[in-house]
């Protein structure tokens, strides 16, 4: 045998190198099924779901999942800020509900821009999976935006943490388009690139400037608008394009506004027709 044969035989053989084999090509698998699906909703359903059986706005987001079975639909459940310090009943009935209508349940976790200490959003993760036995996947609000590389850390460990529990996929919110980083980095799954009372743009959507997130796939982005009070077909088509999740709500917000603080406390009237423009 040559020695280049030798050689060969032994990077072939190295376990080292078989790993990253077998991780690249996992990642190619994972990319080519991602790349494959369809545009779905997020839909931040921060409402209290009493009496769930007959419940109009968790009754009526079931009956359109089902109605629009080819469009995903991942929806962010938040009992208290979190997961609250004990399960509460109605929301594990709602989130058994939603995830038997073929929705993608998400349990929310404040991180409040880094401030909230890692081994608190850590137990907030595993009380979602101690309480509630619905929920698939975690969604880390207020992700801080700058590089600072403490932060970039402290997402990174999140997400992982969230893995290791067996949450999939995880989402982050920036509240603002986020920088290339938490993208490059594995600070989450899909991040929101847009949160606004307006349409975002199509620079925004693609992320094609210095230091944003172009060279990502439009399945780790995601999309909310609030305050809408109509709904634009072409915008609506244009998130769709770049951002593989989208939401659009009439529910107002105005900062320190009783009433209008929350935007995403109830269910949009658009929903139907955002599913309608998706099956098509």
């Amino acid at each position: 045998m040559t020695r280049f044969a030798i050689l060969l035989c032994l990077i072939l053989g190295h376990p080292v190198i078989a790993q990253d084999r077998a991780d690249s090509t996992e990642r190619s698998r994972t990319h080519m099924a991602l790349s494959q699906q369809p545009t779905g909703l997020l839909v931040p359903l921060y409402l209290y779901p009493a009496d769930i059986h007959t419940n109009k706005a968790f009754n009526r987001l079931i009956e359109l999942k089902l109605a629009h079975p080819k469009v995903p639909a991942c929806v962010i459940l938040d009992p208290d800020n979190g997961p609250g310090k004990q399960a509460d009943a109605n929301y594990k009935y709602a989130a058994r509900r939603l995830r038997g209508a073929g929705c993608v349940i998400l349990g929310y976790v404040s991180t409040a821009y880094a401030k909230q200490p890692l081994e608190q959003v850590m137990a907030d993760t595993d009380r979602w999976r101690k309480f509630y036995d619905a929920i698939d996947g975690i969604f880390l609000d207020e992700q801080a935006y700058d590089a600072d590389e403490a932060h970039l850390a402290y997402y990174e460990k999140a997400t992982q943490h969230a893995h290791q529990q067996g949450y999939w996929p995880v989402f982050a919110n920036p509240g603002t388009n986020q920088i290339e980083p938490y993208f490059q980095r594995a600070t989450a799954d899909v991040i929101v690139v847009h949160e606004n009372e307006n349409y975002p743009d199509v620079k925004t959507l693609r992320g094609d400037y210095f230091g944003g997130h172009a060279d990502y796939p439009p399945y780790r982005r995601a999309s909310l608008v609030h305050s809408m009070a109509k709904l634009d077909e072409a915008q609506v088509q244009t998130m769709a394009r770049y951002t593989r999740w989208i939401y659009v709500t009439e529910d107002l917000y105005k900062a320190n506004t009783p009433g209008a603080d929350n935007p995403w406390d109830s269910l949009s009237s658009h929903t139907q027709q955002l599913m309608e423009i998706l099956d098509r």
